[in-house]
């Protein structure tokens, strides 16, 4: 009996602890490769997408294009798991339609009543990402019963990750649209949403 309870009691321990080893894990991020193609008579911005998730790869093809409104429309075009490749081959498709610095946008969808908390959260990225040295803030703005912030990259990797890691921590992930800015023409751009990874969808990103 008194072994018995000795083993319950190991197994008890031993399974607390994994269960704080895992959730003091990060989850990680990374955009491996990602190719575009503008196609100006339809003003849609076509992509193919390698994303990192936790060690697995996701491929992802879609495209984004306007509303009559100016609303962005994210269509979601194909979307495979565990892919052993990280690199997309294309010759119709570009890396970076202009070479412009990276601008990551993140928008809060359920910021109606929650203002402060996303002003406290952002500012806390904005600690964050300048410590080090990897971004910058552009703005933060709330229209529309959404909230926008905006920041320039000066390392995408890193910055990606420490964003998504607070957003995680703060209990905001659920609630967030995660991508940067595409440059079509000139200082035309549109925004592509890379988290949720199957996103698709309308949405605001003045």
């Amino acid at each position: 009996m008194m072994k018995n309870l000795k083993m319950k009691y190991v197994l008890t321990t031993l399974a607390i602890l994994l269960s704080s080893i895992a959730f003091a894990q990060e989850t990680t991020i990374k955009l491996l490769d990602t190719k575009y193609y503008y196609e100006s008579s339809e003003f849609k911005t076509y992509y193919k997408r390698l994303v990192s998730f936790n060690d697995t790869t996701y491929y992802v093809e879609g495209h984004i294009s306007f509303d009559n409104e100016g609303k962005t429309i994210q269509k979601l075009d194909k979307f495979k798991k565990k892919v052993d490749y990280v690199k997309i081959e294309n010759t119709n498709y570009t890396s970076m339609l202009k070479n412009y610095d990276k601008m990551a946008f993140i928008q809060f969808t359920n910021a109606e009543g929650n203002e402060d908390k996303i002003r406290n959260v952002v500012a806390r990225l904005d600690k964050e990402l300048m410590i080090a040295n990897v971004a910058s803030s552009n703005y933060l703005s709330f229209d529309k019963g959404v909230g926008i912030a905006e920041y320039f990259l000066t390392d995408a990797d890193v910055a990606f990750q420490k964003i998504f890691n607070v957003l995680k921590e703060e209990k905001m992930i659920d609630d967030i649209l995660l991508g940067h800015r595409v440059y079509m023409d000139g200082d035309d751009y549109n925004i592509e949403i890379f988290y949720p990874l199957k996103y698709e969808g309308t949405f605001w990103g003045f």
